[in-house]
């Protein structure tokens, strides 16, 4: 089978590899979509805490079950699946309490284990088992599927802050996550939401979407213009959905009393410039993370694309090949696309 394989470090080689055969309980996915982001950039350029080299990345996958081994009852040969990447233990204490995510034990898809960006996909028994194989409804297309993941990422992360319709909520970044967010909370029935963003191109899509207020920070500073739409108040929780430590402080500057931060995206670096951390005191701040995605919440994500409460289909700019991996990769690095997908 063709895959594109991570070699080291800046080194992606299309290449033939044998096609994975199916042991007793394992399943044998043929790609149909695979979504590129800005984590399989990462890999490519800097690596990761859970990538093993060499490694067929991807992680955001659909397609049809094209072989089963011995003992698998979950799904049948042609079903239309969404893979969820994360291959939990299914025993552990996380496990148990349904936050999956946090497995000791996990594998994730494109990391521990060979993704996406192949003909062909194995998942483990243990990942059969454990449910990580969605059916994905008719109506649904393998590209929309694809940005399940990331939607429940999404999904995890408004959890855990449990955004209401109660809520002013600022989003820090228009790119892909943040506009799944700003779909999310609208689904959610948050009150007002302002999105931030520097990239005139991002900032232009932004404005088309169903957003109160959208803050061009590359003209204006954002934290006195939140401050100027609550009153100086603040608002009560704000996500940045990127990774530069400038965001992380404009939004816990940004906050109300007893606001709450969605930690979502990994930073560079570990300080936390022009932020005083006695704020996190005097204001009773809150600082909720969120990893990845569990179970639960991908079957939430692909119920919210199937139902159209959250409208994937809009977001995905450019669908590819998978020979042009590498420019799309190259096209997440120059921030020129929404959601790109490559397809099979």
């Amino acid at each position: 089978m063709r895959a594109a394989v991570l070699e080291a470090i800046e080194t992606l080689t299309l290449t033939e590899v044998d096609t994975p055969q199916c042991g007793e309980g394992e399943v044998l996915i043929r790609t149909q979509a695979c979504g590129i982001c800005r984590t399989d950039l990462k890999c490519l350029t800097q690596g990761q805490k859970d990538l093993k080299v060499p490694r067929i990345l991807g992680h955001e996958i659909a397609g049809i079950v094209a072989a089963k081994g011995p003992g698998v009852s979950q799904v049948s040969l042609g079903d239309r699946v969404q893979v969820a990447p994360g291959i939990p233990c299914g025993t552990c204490s996380y496990c148990l309490r349904g936050q999956d995510n946090l497995c000791d034990s996990m594998k994730i898809i494109g990391f521990h284990l060979n993704g996406g960006f192949a003909e062909y996909l194995l998942v483990p028994a243990r990942g059969v088992k454990n449910g990580v194989l969605q059916r994905i409804p008719d109506h649904v297309s393998f590209a929309e599927a694809a940005l399940t993941e990331p939607l429940a990422c999404s999904v995890n992360m408004q959890s855990s802050l449990n955004v209401s319709d109660e809520d002013s909520l600022l989003i820090i970044g228009a790119g892909p996550l943040g506009i799944l967010n700003a779909k999310l909370a609208r689904a959610n029935g948050v009150r007002k939401i302002i999105v931030a963003e520097i990239n005139e191109r991002r900032i232009k899509q932004a404005e088309k979407l169903p957003i109160d207020c959208v803050i061009n920070v590359k003209e204006k500073d954002l934290v006195k213009e939140i401050m100027a739409l609550t009153k100086g108040a603040g608002v009560d929780a704000a996500i940045p959905c990127c990774p530069g430590l400038e965001a992380f402080s404009q939004g816990l500057n940004a906050l109300a009393k007893r606001g709450r931060l969605g930690f979502f995206s990994g930073l560079i670096g570990n300080t936390v410039p022009g932020f005083d951390l006695n704020t996190i005191h005097y204001k009773e701040l809150l600082v909720l993370g969120a990893y990845g995605c569990s179970l639960s919440h991908n079957r939430k994500a692909l119920a919210l694309i199937a139902e159209d409460k959250v409208r994937v289909k809009t977001m995905i700019s450019r669908k590819l090949p998978l020979d042009e991996v590498g420019s799309g990769l190259e096209m997440v690095r120059r921030m020129s696309e929404t959601s790109i997908i490559v397809e099979f």
